[in-house]
C-alpha cells in the first residue's frame, strides 16, 4: 500500500515540476520575440494542473478503496467522475484555435499530428463514459439535487471501481497528449 501512494506521489511531483517549469516561462522568455509561446505555454500548464489534479483524486479513490471505506471512496469516485466529466468535454481548452494557428505556421499541419490522435481517442473515452459522468457532475457534484434520498441513491449506485477506470483511462489519454504538448513547445 506504501508503494502504491509513493507512486502516486511521485507521478504528482513530477506533474508539479513540469507546472513549476512551464509557470516560469513569462520570465525565462521575457524578450518580445518570444511572446508569441506564451499561449502555448498556458495550454500546456492547463493539461498538467489538469493531470495532477486527476491524479490525486485516484490516488485517494484507490487509497480508500483499498482500506475498504466506502464513504471515502464514493467521495473521490464522484470527485474523478467530475474531473473527468471536465477533461473530456473541454477538450478546445487542449489547444485552442490560437494555439493551433501558432504550431501550424511554425512547425506545418504535421505539428499537431500526435495531439490531434490522442484528441480523437478522448474523443472516443468521452463517447462511452458521456451519460454517466454527466450524471454524477449534474446530480451529485456540480448541481447537487435538491431531493436527498435521489442524491442518496445516485450515489450508492456509483461504481468506485468502475469510476477509477474511467479516470485512470483519461488520465492515460491526458498523459499522451502532454507528452506530444511538450514535443511539440520543443520544436517552437
Amino acid at each position: 500500500m506504501l508503494e502504491l501512494i509513493k507512486e502516486y506521489d511521485r507521478v504528482t511531483e513530477i506533474l508539479n515540476k513540469n507546472i513549476k517549469g512551464l509557470k516560469a516561462h513569462p520570465k525565462i522568455l521575457d524578450k518580445e520575440e518570444h511572446k508569441y509561446l506564451y499561449p502555448a505555454y498556458e495550454k500546456a500548464m492547463y493539461i498538467a494542473i489538469s493531470l495532477s489534479d486527476l491524479n490525486i483524486g485516484l490516488k485517494y479513490l484507490d487509497f480508500s478503496e483499498a482500506l475498504s471505506n466506502g464513504y471515502e471512496a464514493n467521495h473521490f469516485a464522484r470527485n474523478v467522475a467530475l474531473i473527468s466529466y471536465e477533461l473530456i468535454n473541454h477538450q478546445q481548452k487542449i489547444t485552442g484555435q490560437e494555439v493551433a494557428a501558432l504550431i501550424s505556421e511554425k512547425l506545418g499541419s504535421e505539428g499537431l499530428t500526435e495531439v490531434k490522435l490522442y484528441s480523437k481517442e478522448l474523443k472516443s473515452v468521452k463517447k462511452e463514459n458521456h451519460v454517466k459522468l454527466n450524471y454524477i457532475r449534474n446530480n451529485l457534484m456540480g448541481h447537487r439535487t435538491e431531493n436527498g434520498m435521489e442524491m442518496a441513491k445516485g450515489m450508492l449506485n456509483i461504481n468506485h471501481k468502475e469510476i477509477y477506470q474511467i479516470g485512470k483511462q483519461v488520465f492515460g489519454v491526458y498523459l499522451k497528449i502532454f507528452c506530444a504538448y511538450s514535443e511539440v513547445l520543443g520544436k517552437l
